[in-house]
């Protein structure tokens, strides 16, 4: 099969039940003698996995690391997935690995279980020095969490994915603890965070290191500082991503650096260097050019409530409109009650996927929490509301594109 028959064999697949079929993803790890030797940083959460995994990424590359990284989903191709030094792995080496995970596999894996053995075949292939891994969702249960990590981290805890993970803070962090092995490093990059991770990390001896009481930072007018468990790290300059909640991120990635000593030391350099130059599309990006045009993967209540804060720190302007699209199975209603007064005019569309909510359903939402038919212009696709959006926007008015990956795939294709 060529790439995009590969792609659409594993589409085929529902992959809503991450947890599916993990006794037939084991036995094709077994028989691909998938077993890394390099060291692994497992990166959990529900919001910030993707922010601190590029931190590590970056950093770790410019100390001089051969370092491949498995994130998801992707903005522009699949290959975003698989990186190695950032970047992303080429159309035939996809290809390649991909078929072997296909052939050696009993069942249709999917593409989220496919990709996250196909990083591991590539990484042995390529002799890493370590991985970076994003988990899919949660942790317990995700594919990325049948190889042991080295160092077990969670970024945050709040509701997403209820129908898999559960109805509570106290549920969602029990199976995102999941990802913690006995005697390893644990980090968790909240405060306060549920007693259910503290509680199991507890049971299984896992070192658990908490933001705000085992490492910490402090925010200085042009930079901040970082206090790890065994490290001062003085003068940082503000990392390129935007958002407040980046210094937390940041904070989180050193801190982990930090616990990887003496095998893989960093120089403070590296830590400087990288924090300026991570990338990372759809973090609060704003494209050039007026009107101010932002784009946000945010899709659950505690992403879109960080990106209304982020958004007040930005220069004022005239009109705030927004082009929203979102996935059925997230908590709309959440999402539409804190955003529904920040925009004076939406402009709505399907997203390109087949758990989109139709317009007609997301209208009706958006009146239940009060929002004006007037103030709402439905479209076929997210690039039809964007044009729309730009047409009628004056260089004094902003637009902000979010709710989902896709929103933000798309409004990029668009401009």
């Amino acid at each position: 099969m060529d790439l995009n028959q590969q792609l659409s064999y594993l589409l085929k697949l529902n992959t809503n039940e991450f947890s599916d079929n993990l006794v037939a993803l084991k036995q094709t790890i077994s028989n691909l003698d998938l077993f890394p030797t390099y060291p692994t940083i497992l990166v959990a959460g529900t919001n910030g996995k993707g922010s601190t995994c590029a931190y590590l990424s970056t950093i770790l590359t410019l100390a001089g690391y051969r370092v491949g990284t498995f994130t998801s989903p992707h903005i522009f191709n699949y290959n975003e997935r698989i990186c190695i030094n950032n970047q992303a792995i080429d159309n035939n080496s996809l290809t390649e690995v991909l078929q072997q995970v296909i052939d050696t596999c009993p069942i249709n894996p999917g593409l989220f279980k496919a990709f996250t053995l196909c990083a591991h075949l590539y990484f042995i292939q390529q002799k890493v020095d370590i991985a970076v891994i994003e988990v899919g969702i949660g942790g317990l249960n995700d594919a990325t969490n049948l190889f042991d990590p080295t160092i077990s981290v969670i970024t945050s805890i709040s509701h997403d994915h209820s129908q898999i993970l559960g109805n509570t803070l106290e549920e969602i962090g029990k199976q995102k603890a999941g990802i913690f092995r006995k005697n390893t490093p644990a980090f968790i990059g909240m405060q306060n965070p549920p007693q259910s991770v503290i509680k199991y990390a507890g049971e299984i001896n896992a070192n658990l290191q908490i933001l705000g009481t085992d490492f910490s930072y402090t925010k200085h007018e042009l930079s901040f500082d970082v206090y790890s468990r065994s490290d001062k790290y003085f003068g940082l300059p503000y990392p390129a991503l935007r958002g407040m909640e980046q210094i937390s991120n940041a904070t989180l990635a050193i801190c982990v650096l930090a616990e990887l000593k003496p095998g893989f030391p960093v120089p403070l350099s590296s830590i400087k260097t990288g924090l300026l130059q991570v990338k990372l599309p759809g973090r609060l990006s704003i494209l050039p050019g007026l009107p101010q045009i932002i784009l946000d993967v945010a899709h659950n209540e505690e992403a879109v409530s960080q990106m209304l804060k982020n958004m007040l720190k930005l220069p004022f302007v005239k009109h705030n409109y927004a082009v929203f699209g979102m996935a059925s199975d997230k908590d709309i209603p959440a999402v539409i009650a804190l955003a529904k007064e920040q925009f004076n005019q939406w402009f709505i569309a399907p997203i390109n996927s087949k758990r989109s909510i139709n317009n007609d359903e997301l209208i009706q939402i958006m009146q239940n929490n009060g929002i004006a038919k007037n103030r709402i212009l439905a479209f076929e696709t997210i690039s039809k509301a964007l044009t729309h959006a730009k047409s009628i926007s004056r260089n004094d008015d902003r637009i902000v594109c979010f709710g989902s990956f896709l929103v933000v795939e798309e409004a990029y294709r668009c401009n």
